[in-house]
């Protein structure tokens, strides 16, 4: 700073008038390029559709879906018309509540308590259907979720897992719900959807899922209630160790 104040205070008014003007246009400038508003980058519009979904959790996998109600959602979507289903650990699941969610429950195995059989129970309906759902058991080692891998590329099955997994091909979560009609809050709720996000190691996948009821709907429902009778027993379950 000393050595560029003293060139400066030796040069002639008119130079040093110059000098000061040029430095001050410079920086009215820089101020103007730095309040300029930077436009964000074109966000590519969400698919609307649970198909969108679907589509990403590709048969031979495992794919983790954040929430249960979403879980059940796709498992509805992703069986073949006419196919069986297995739902696994889930002993307070609500028949109505799932129907609700598109799963057709007179064409589903209930295993409510698989217990410390959960991964051969798994691997075992996953042999002889093609699409399974499992309540998260927990902690699984690499080495068990790569055993139930092998047996889903043999049969070319899709296992949808209510909760984290190891190396997941396709982790599904919801981003936000969206509310139609609520203007500036006082409005009446005339629809809304659900934005959920797809990674399958890529880009992710968008979907709009269409979604009623209010604010309650898919992602944000209560746990569903139990209906006594309904859990449908399983010989598979019969074989676990005993406690």
């Amino acid at each position: 700073m000393g050595m560029a104040s003293t060139r400066l205070e030796r040069r002639t008014g008119e130079d040093r008038t110059a000098t000061v003007e040029a430095l001050r246009e410079r920086l009215r400038g820089m101020q103007q390029a730095g309040s300029l508003q930077v436009e964000p980058a074109p966000v590519e519009p969400a698919a609307v559709g649970l198909a969108e979904v679907v589509r990403a959790l590709r048969p031979g996998a495992a794919h983790s879906i954040e929430s249960r109600s979403l879980a059940l959602a796709c498992l509805g979507a992703a069986m073949p018309a006419g196919a069986w289903g297995a739902i696994v650990g889930m002993p307070d699941l609500g028949v109505e509540a799932a129907r609700d969610l598109g799963v057709p429950i007179e064409r589903i195995a209930l295993v409510p308590h698989p217990g410390r059989a959960w991964l051969d129970v798994v691997a075992s309906l996953a042999e002889a259907m093609p699409v399974v759902l499992a309540a998260s058991p927990g902690r699984v080692t690499h080495t068990d979720a790569a055993r139930i891998a092998a047996r889903l590329r043999q049969a070319s099955s899709t296992l949808l897992v209510a909760g984290p997994w190891p190396n997941a091909a396709t982790v599904v979560r919801s981003l936000r719900a969206e509310w139609e009609g609520l203007a500036d809050g006082d409005g009446r709720i005339a629809g809304g959807s659900l934005l959920v996000e797809a990674s399958s190691g890529g880009a992710p996948r968008l979907a709009r899922i269409p979604i009623g009821g209010g604010p309650a709907g898919p992602e944000l429902a209560p746990e569903l209630a139990p209906e006594p009778g309904l859990a449908l027993g399983s010989a598979l379950a019969e074989h676990q160790p005993a406690a």
